[in-house]
């Protein structure tokens, strides 16, 4: 009877993965080289999934990138972090858009309206949008380069595959299936019981277990939760991948199901729902069965079991097994026991005050005023602050709420200041405090108070930003033969907010490159005269209106 109910689960699970790609429409694809992937869809990555599937470029940039199908460019986006340059296409006959991120370039046709369009507006970031019509392309047509921009880690093609009707992300490997030939099953690193207010291992911690180690039961009393590190593998790369289908059975019934095939990006902060959040820090991502009482993620979890916690209340064997399978079938089978032992279970004390998530939440005290909307939380919690003084700073420092806990919308958050002695007041900054580490958050100064919207718990504190960004030229003494004015532009506190650059008195485009606080010019004799002297001026303004200012003279 056992061995039925798992051939169920498992059918269950093919006919899930069939009936998300029923009849996919054919897109070609997007790389005339092999295809290996780096990254694949619905990966758990901080505080968003991933929207699409990267595919490798031979560690190179420029390689030729191919559109899916008839349509027509409907956004095109450059920035110096995210995508860096994408293209977005839409595709009215199939439902679909398709985008393309961090490229080297775009096709001349379009790269034409864009740099006309920065030019206007004096600007490198740029995000444009189309309508059908203004920009269409063919099937197969070349529209970009394959590169390494924005907050990419190395050069390779990002590509998603939207609905057009909802703007959910859809995964690519439904369109793309046939080009990967896949039999390595998901890997386990470990597996993970967290008590739920139960007791594991006599204890009120998570206890770890090694797949070698498993043969040894889990003991525990009350609620809890199990968890598995866990990735997918595939042949000839050594990247490890998101697990797209996981599920539990508990005694032979499944209880917990998970599948990652498509997400409305309202929801990807959701991610945090997934995994133990407030563990993240000492063992990353442990992906636990626990469904919070917000369950914003529908019908990508499934459970029968109250926010799939298992109540261990008999002292007996609990045959459990974690079921992890990828889009190819390949799949990986973990069997442990949580061995029932009757024990008294701790109350929890608890400080601060409940919020709840059902609806809005206010705290009003001692220089601190908090709204927390409702559907910023995604459990009941308890919310405490603890305000102290510290030198250096114009405002007490506030702890605000427990850092392990996950944040699904921003809150409002209003600081007033115990010195408010700064003649310019657009000097404050506003900084969350980690341990030595300070960063700023974008906040208004108001009337003696900073006001932000921020998206997650922690220290914060107002300070002053007096220090100006820095410019250092790069690789100036190669400027002229390498055709490219480069300088290397960082601040030390509140963040550049812009920067320009001038050559001989007139504004040209210097691209900037945010991983690498690099901005470069590539020398165009149709901007810049060859054959002469030329000054160029770079100016760099942060967050709090310190500005600096360099003018260097080169030959070309």
């Amino acid at each position: 009877m056992r061995y039925l109910i798992l051939l169920f689960v498992f059918a269950t699970l093919i006919f899930q993965r069939s009936s998300a790609q029923e009849n996919p429409p054919e897109l070609h694809r997007p790389l005339n080289i092999p295809p290996v992937l780096s990254g694949n869809f619905g990966e758990l990555r901080s505080n968003h999934f991933h929207s699409g599937i990267d595919f490798k470029t031979q560690g190179r940039t420029g390689f030729k990138i191919h559109c899916a199908a008839d349509g027509y460019v409907s956004r095109i986006l450059v920035s110096p972090w995210g995508f860096g340059r994408a293209v977005y296409v839409t595709h009215p006959q199939l439902g679909l858009v398709t985008v393309y991120g961090h490229l080297e370039s775009f096709s001349s046709k379009i790269n034409k309206i864009v740099v006309e369009e920065q030019y206007r507006r004096e600007t490198f970031r740029i995000d444009m949008e189309f309508k059908e019509g203004e920009i269409p392309v063919k099937k197969g047509e070349v529209i970009a380069l394959s590169g390494n921009a924005g907050s990419s880690g190395g050069p390779h093609l990002h590509m998603d595959v939207r609905d057009l009707a909802t703007g959910d992300a859809l995964d690519p490997m439904n369109y793309f299936k046939h080009l990967f030939k896949d039999n390595v099953r998901p890997e386990v690193r470990s597996i993970a019981l967290y008590p739920h207010g139960g007791v594991v291992e006599d204890t009120t911690i998570a206890s770890f277990r090694t797949p070698q180690e498993l043969s040894q039961p889990f003991t525990a009393w009350g609620r809890v939760a199990p968890a598995i590190k866990a990735y997918d593998k595939m042949p000839g790369a050594n990247n490890i991948y998101g697990i797209k289908y996981l599920s539990l059975l508990v005694d032979g019934q499944q209880v917990y199901h998970r599948v990652i095939d498509r997400f409305s990006f309202d929801v990807t902060r959701g991610v945090n729902t997934l995994i133990e959040y407030s563990d993240y820090a000492n063992n990353g991502w442990m992906m636990t069965t626990y469904v919070p009482k917000a369950h914003i993620l529908g019908d990508m979890v499934t459970t029968t079991i109250p926010n799939g916690i298992i109540d261990i209340n008999e002292e007996r064997d609990y045959s459990c097994r974690f079921i992890l399978s990828d889009e190819h079938g390949n799949t990986t089978n973990v069997d442990f026991i949580i061995k029932g032992k009757r024990q008294p279970i701790p109350k929890t004390e608890h400080i601060g005050t409940k919020f709840y998530c059902t609806g809005d939440n206010t705290y009003n005290l001692n220089g601190l005023k908090v709204f927390i909307p409702q559907g910023a939380l995604y459990d009941d919690i308890y919310f405490n602050v603890v305000t102290t003084s510290l030198d250096g700073y114009f405002s007490d420092v506030h702890k605000v709420g427990d850092t392990g806990i996950a944040l699904h919308r921003n809150y409002d958050m209003t600081i007033t200041l115990t010195r408010d002695t700064q003649p310019d007041k657009s000097k404050y900054c506003l900084v969350r405090i980690n341990g030595k580490r300070k960063s700023a958050v974008t906040a208004k100064y108001e009337n003696g108070v900073m006001k932000a919207s921020i998206n997650r718990f922690g220290r914060y504190a107002v300070t002053i930003d007096k220090t100006a960004p820095k410019i250092v030229p790069s690789r100036q003494k190669r400027w002229a033969r390498n055709g490219k004015v480069s300088y290397k532009i960082s601040d030390n506190l509140s963040g550049i907010e812009s920067y320009r650059g001038e050559i001989d008195g007139k504004w040209v485009m210097f691209e900037f490159d945010g991983k690498n606080a690099l901005i470069s010019y590539k020398l165009e004799s149709n901007r810049v005269k060859k054959g002469r002297s030329h000054k160029v001026k770079i100016t760099v303004t942060d967050a709090c209106g310190n500005t600096s200012t360099r003018t260097d003279t080169f030959t070309w």
